[in-house]
């Protein structure tokens, strides 16, 4: 989460009254300046010190030091340090011995505490003229408003030639644990980098326009809202149009068949030229999957009919390019005719075997020997003729059909005299 150049305070911490010198036997600690620093008294109570106003998400340090000459003190050297006692700082801040309280401020509201100040005796690594601990405390406060936050960590990229539009989001954050927060108007403007040409910014955080260059921009923006900013870097980057050419038209005619292995590609151009591949809507036929990576559809289908879905590439940068997408599956191939029909010697005969299932055209072959007078034609399927003698003929039959799947079946034509 990035956030605007966070405050930095200091607290000066003075003599009050009379800074004396130490005597071996100890010294008195450091008083707190309640005139001259940043946390001044609260009207009204004048005991407790206001700090400077801290806001939820921004960064925030305010720096505690004694005066020089006051308590276990000499010139340059604060021999002090500090704690917070019988109470805490507002959810996400901490205060080091040093007196620095610095943190990410986490949840909204008023927070009141106790620091104490101590003097660093020689035992503990101070001057030799501090034998004695003493120390001073004092009641302080700080409110943590409401911050600003961008909600945008990063935006859509755009197409050459294409309409663009992105409407940027700032948020009052109450809270960050959960993140807690509404929507609020805020001005908007480019404080540094550029867009692509051919899109603007406006006042109300709508980036928009048409791109005219490609290329990859990087810019930051700022949102102002009641007296606070936030900034945000963020990048466009503009390339050729995407589209995807799908393998898998409108046609309802079969283009897979239950128990055949099937594999088919589709392509995508534009964009970044890495794709990422999904189904959008709809769902593929029972038996093929898709390879998100190359965007192959293969498997064996497991149950004849159509599916309707849509085939998504995604590239890199979060162009999409969907493609309406059709599938129909064929049942198994398979003959149909268990027999044929009688014929007789002298008498015209005609039989056309039948298929069920498979995808047209078909192509049959004929292995064994018809009567005399009988042809078989390869093309549509069937025997005519006039049968010149008696007999029982068998014969195997194989038919082939447009996808390369085959049936095979042994037929008997008895001919009588």
């Amino acid at each position: 989460m990035r956030r605007g150049s966070p405050g930095r305070f200091k607290l000066a911490l003075a003599c009050v009254g009379v800074c004396v010198a130490a005597f071996a036997s100890g010294a008195t600690a450091a008083d707190f300046d309640i005139d001259g620093g940043p946390c001044r008294e609260t009207p009204g109570e004048e005991l407790l010190l206001r700090c400077p106003t801290a806001y939820v998400g921004a960064e925030y340090e305010l720096e505690i030091e004694s005066e020089e000459g006051s308590g276990c003190t000499s010139p340059g050297n604060p021999y002090v340090w500090y704690e917070v006692v019988n109470s805490s700082l507002p959810p996400g801040l901490s205060m080091s011995r040093q007196g620095v309280i610095s943190g990410t401020p986490t949840t909204a509201g008023f927070t009141r505490f106790w620091i104490w100040n101590h003097d660093l005796t020689a035992a503990q690594g101070g001057p030799s003229w501090c034998q004695r601990e003493d120390r001073s405390e004092h009641e302080f406060s700080i409110y943590v408003d409401p911050g600003l936050e961008i909600v945008e960590e990063e935006v859509a990229p755009a197409s050459l030639g294409q309409q663009y539009s992105q409407a940027l989001t700032a948020t009052q954050i109450t809270s960050l644990n959960p993140p807690t927060g509404a929507p609020v108007q805020a001005t908007w403007t480019l404080v540094s980098g550029s867009l692509p040409p051919g899109i603007a910014l406006s006042p109300q955080g709508v980036l928009s326009g048409t791109p005219t260059t490609e290329g990859s921009y990087g810019f930051t923006v700022m949102a102002t809202n009641n007296g606070l900013s936030e900034t945000q870097e963020l990048g466009i980057s503009v390339r050729q149009p995407m589209s995807v050419k799908s393998p898998f038209g409108p046609t309802v005619r079969p283009t897979a068949e239950v128990g055949l292995r099937f594999s088919a590609t589709p392509t995508a151009t534009g964009g970044s030229g890495k794709y990422e591949w999904s189904i959008e809507s709809g769902e593929l036929p029972a038996g093929l999957t898709l390879d998100k990576a190359t965007g192959v559809v293969s498997g064996t289908p497991q149950a004849a009919g159509r599916s309707n879905f849509v085939l998504v590439a995604r590239d890199e940068e979060g162009r999409v390019a969907p493609a309406a997408s059709s599938l129909t599956v064929a049942a198994r191939l398979a003959i149909k005719t268990s027999k044929l029909r009688p014929a007789a010697v002298g008498s015209a005969y005609r039989a056309k075997l039948a298929t069920s299932g498979g995808a047209k055209p078909v192509k049959w072959t004929l292995r064994g020997k018809l009567p005399a007078g009988v042809r078989f034609s390869p093309k549509r399927g069937t025997l005519a003729g006039t049968p010149k003698k008696a007999g029982t003929y068998t014969v195997t039959v194989e038919v082939r059909d447009a996808l390369g799947a085959k049936s095979k079946k042994k037929l008997a034509l008895s001919v009588t005299g």
